[in-house]
């Protein structure tokens, strides 16, 4: 099948942790997710049966949910599968031309600019979006699957 890439552009909800968790609480909850299954199976009720299933361990799920935590450090050193790497201001200013865009500074079609920002299959990044009074949003991104 290949990897796949997301991207999910949300309200701040107080951290870039708790932001992610809720995300994936609500991609698992709509089903917004890939299932190797199709419509023969029922998707799982809960995140832990989804991630006991063999074939989704070896195919993921094509989605946020298959970035688990907030990493640190280099998005292209070790240890970065499953988890989120804020864009750095030079890599910000860069792609955007401000290290602390607005709303208004994300182009209408963000593909090319964020592809430009992926270090690797399996790990995500993410970019805080300014509003008047500080964080205003999240932009969730990757590229994950088989």
């Amino acid at each position: 099948m290949g990897a796949s890439g997301w991207d999910y552009l949300v309200p701040y909800d107080g951290g870039v942790a708790a932001t992610l968790q809720r995300l994936r609480a609500d991609v698992f909850a709509a089903g917004d997710y890939y299932w190797p299954y199709g419509s023969d199976r029922p998707k799982p009720a809960t995140e832990e049966e989804l991630w006991a299933d063999r074939n989704v361990r070896e195919s993921m799920t094509h989605s946020v949910l298959d970035v688990f935590e907030v990493g640190t450090g280099d998005p292209r050193g070790e240890r970065t599968f499953g988890r989120t790497f804020e864009v750095t201001d030079a890599e910000c200013t860069a792609v955007f031309g401000t290290a602390h865009p607005t709303a208004d500074d994300l182009p209408p079609d963000l593909e090319g600019p964020i592809e430009a920002l992926l270090t690797g299959r399996g790990v995500g990044r993410h970019l805080i979006i300014h509003g008047a009074d500080g964080p205003a949003q999240i932009l969730f991104f990757g590229a994950t699957g088989d």
